[in-house]
């Protein structure tokens, strides 16, 4: 394996490993918000809610790490097909 294909074999583990933590981070943020929707079981169903800003800003939160997490393992599998590729 040439030096060029080992340092991009390794920049590939270093993003998956990092992507890791944005996915911890995501599953964190996506509970939350789960936790926030249902935890109010006392109002109906289709009863206006007061403090509808809260949950649109969770999930709005929410989606960020999401979208960051799913670029850094698509970035992970292009380092390591650049790397099968030139060594």
């Amino acid at each position: 394996m040439t030096a060029e294909a080992e340092q991009l074999r390794q920049d590939g583990h270093h993003i998956e490993k990092c992507s890791l933590g944005w996915l911890l981070l995501s599953l964190a943020m996506w509970a939350w918000f789960g936790y926030r929707s249902l935890m109010d079981d006392n109002r109906g169903r289709f009863e206006r809610i007061e403090d509808s800003r809260a949950p649109v800003g969770i999930l709005a939160l929410a989606v960020i790490p999401t979208i960051i997490t799913t670029a850094t393992l698509v970035y992970a599998r292009v380092l390591f097909r650049l790397a099968r590729r030139t060594s």
